[in-house]
């Protein structure tokens, strides 16, 4: 999985034209990356998210193992007639808030939900366990891809399982350390945040 520097994370996003928070007199202004693997098989946490921020004037990052992708279990039992949603890569500006995932269900905690603006997935209908984002049609619209925790443990495989198209952490106590600095960003810029999905390639 990937780890690049903040340097190259700016660099790559400045590049695309995507915006970077950066208030270095304020801290908690959040920018939530995820880097998606090059690898083409699904069912592994093998995507990292990164989250850095001004904390004191300098640059704090942090690095999480995610998975982008939906698990084997949604790749061959899809939700939706179209196919398992997969994120497209972008910028989905003031999308994300932070609200209960799995409203009303056991499982429900709290998560960043994309509830203020749409997003685009890649619309996977063939039930193998394969990528191929290249020849897949997208849609946009307001799908729920959130960024939650597994049900399961870190040493748990099945963990993976549980995203169908969401972004998924791999850890739940790390989930929660991330849950902790979505609250410190809410408390001063308010509940609305941004979520950048990157590729590997995008980093030479």
């Amino acid at each position: 999985m990937l780890r690049p520097s903040i340097e190259a994370m700016v660099e790559t996003m400045e590049a695309k034209g995507y915006r970077v928070y950066d208030t270095p007199q304020v801290d908690w202004n959040l920018n939530i990356v995820g880097i998606r693997s090059a690898a083409t098989t699904a069912g592994a946490f093998d995507d990292t998210l990164a989250v850095f921020q001004r904390f004191g004037g300098s640059w704090e990052i942090s690095y999480y193992d995610v998975t982008t992708d939906p698990g084997r279990f949604y790749l061959e039992q899809p939700v939706n007639a179209l196919g398992a949603a997969i994120l497209k890569e972008g910028q989905y500006r003031g999308a994300y808030e932070l609200g209960l995932h799995a409203r009303g269900r056991r499982s429900a905690h709290l998560a960043l939900c994309q509830r203020l603006a749409p997003v685009t997935v890649y619309r996977d209908a063939d039930r193998d366990h394969r990528l191929d984002l290249d020849r897949l049609q997208t849609e946009t619209g307001m799908f729920g891809i959130n960024i939650h925790r597994g049900n399961g443990s870190y040493a748990d495989p099945q963990n993976v399982a549980y995203s169908a198209g969401c972004q998924v952490f791999a850890d739940p106590r790390k989930f929660a350390e991330f849950v902790a600095k979505c609250r410190e960003g809410a408390r001063v810029f308010g509940n609305k945040f941004t979520y950048t999905l990157l590729h590997e390639r995008d980093f030479g």
